[in-house]
């Protein structure tokens, strides 16, 4: 008799494919959104931490500048490129007031 060996379904090894990946939850707000594709393609790739900044290059071992180019305050995150620097907020507030 032969040994039973267990094989992988096709559906546990597309669950093992993505085990560990980021989810977005506000897909929705971005690709229905009004705004232009290529604005929501870059929301999208923000929201995936998928953006080359100066923390995606140092994961990879590429040289990088250790702080934001823009205030020099603060490692260069996608968090602080789109929130926190004051740079940023400045734009923000000017853009929405």
């Amino acid at each position: 008799m032969k040994p039973h060996y267990n094989t992988p379904s096709a559906q546990s090894c597309y669950r093992a494919t993505f085990q560990g990946a980021t989810v977005c939850h506000s897909w929705k707000l971005i690709w229905r959104s009004w705004a232009p594709p290529k604005v929501k393609f870059f929301d999208w790739l923000a929201c995936q931490d998928r953006c080359w900044t100066a923390e995606r290059l140092a994961r990879r071992g590429l040289q990088h500048h250790p702080r934001c180019l823009l205030c020099d305050q603060e490692p260069e995150t996608i968090g602080h490129l789109m929130l926190t620097c004051p740079f940023t907020r400045q734009t923000w507030h000017e853009v929405l007031s």
